[in-house]
């Protein structure tokens, strides 16, 4: 199986096999949130790998499947097929979870008041 990362300016994409797969990658993703002690830092510091450590396979490897974790956790379950994870498609998810929920609520209009 093969997964990449689209990052606009970055790609980066490692081959593994799919059995065990969906296990280790969440496992990656909720260590490092126990760690980051939030989902957005949590991104950040696999992105943070993958720019600082684009040289590195363990790294990339490891920030990848922490990725994949993310995704499949908070937007869509993996199958066992080739994933391209587009970082401008699916980080709208991390900055706004919610989507358009708000659009239509009646308390819209006080939802991000300060």
């Amino acid at each position: 199986m093969k997964i990449t990362v689209d990052g606009g300016s970055f790609k980066v994409a490692i081959e593994t096999e799919y059995e065990g797969l969906v296990c280790e990658a969440e496992a990656i993703y909720n260590k490092t949130l126990e760690q980051a002690k939030s989902n957005d830092k949590a991104i950040l510091r696999f992105l943070q790998i993958i720019l600082d450590h684009r040289d590195s396979d363990d790294a990339i490897g490891y920030a990848v499947l922490g990725l994949l974790g993310w995704y499949h956790v908070a937007i869509n379950p993996v199958a066992d097929q080739d994933i391209e994870l587009n970082l401008a498609k699916i980080l709208p998810h991390l900055i706004n979870p919610s989507g358009d929920l708000t659009a239509t609520s009646a308390s819209e209009k006080t939802t991000f008041l300060h």
